[in-house]
């Protein structure tokens, strides 16, 4: 074998072993008891029912992001509490028994995965853009409110005191009773069969063209005779 055929074949092997690999292990953060979820910066969170309280990193890392308990009782998730690098992707999974209120900030995604036991009622909150999505939580009673853009698609089994301010959209299905109150843009409506188990990928934003005011038209102006 010639040596600059050995010698190529061990600088590609030196760099192989350079380069970072993609890390896939999945890691279990410490936490203590938490009653509700919220999400900042973006990222994604899968929300699902179980009978211990576990939260795993599927994707990142705590180098970058921050998983803290606060003010008692909620988990806050940022993504990037330190400056991330480009494409960094947060993937997190949520184990819980029971839920009571749910936010997104600053972008990102909660979504509920399988079934959960009947609750009595929840709290939900998207602010500066993001989604949740909990159709496959069962609850009576929805307190859904969009601030300054946003998505929230939930199934309330009796109400919902539905909030949006300057632009968002709040989705429903069901025949629950509806308090609605949307100010200086967005829109509370109800979503169709169709749409119910679609991911929400594929449900359009569904949102109402602003009407425009008419122009008033001009008079032509005049030529200026000059004397």
């Amino acid at each position: 074998m010639h040596t600059s055929h050995v010698l190529g074949v061990t600088l590609l092997s030196a760099l192989a072993l350079a380069m970072p690999k993609p890390v896939i292990a999945q890691t279990v953060v410490p936490l203590a008891p938490f009653r509700s979820v919220e999400l900042r910066n973006g990222g994604k969170a899968i929300l699902r029912h179980g009978p211990v309280q576990r939260v795993t990193l599927l994707k990142g890392t705590l180098d970058y992001s921050q998983v803290t308990i606060v003010s008692g009782d909620r988990l806050v998730i940022d993504k990037c509490s330190n400056k991330c690098p480009r494409g960094y992707e947060l993937e997190i999974e949520i184990i819980t028994p029971d839920i009571y209120g749910i936010s997104v900030a600053h972008g990102g995604t909660i979504a509920s995965r399988g079934n959960f036991p009947r609750l009595a009622e929840i709290r939900i909150d998207v602010s500066n853009g993001g989604t949740i999505d909990i159709r496959s939580i069962t609850v009576d009673s929805v307190n859904a409110s969009v601030d300054q853009g946003g998505r929230i698609f939930t199934k309330p089994q009796v109400s919902m005191s539905a909030s949006v301010r300057q632009g968002g959209i709040i989705t429903y299905w069901g025949d629950a009773q509806v308090t609605s109150s949307v100010e200086h843009g967005g829109v509370v409506t109800k979503g169709t069969a169709e749409e119910a188990d679609q991911p929400i990928s594929d449900i359009g934003p569904s949102l109402p063209s602003v009407p425009q005011s008419p122009i008033t038209p001009t008079r032509p102006i005049q030529p200026i005779t000059i004397k």
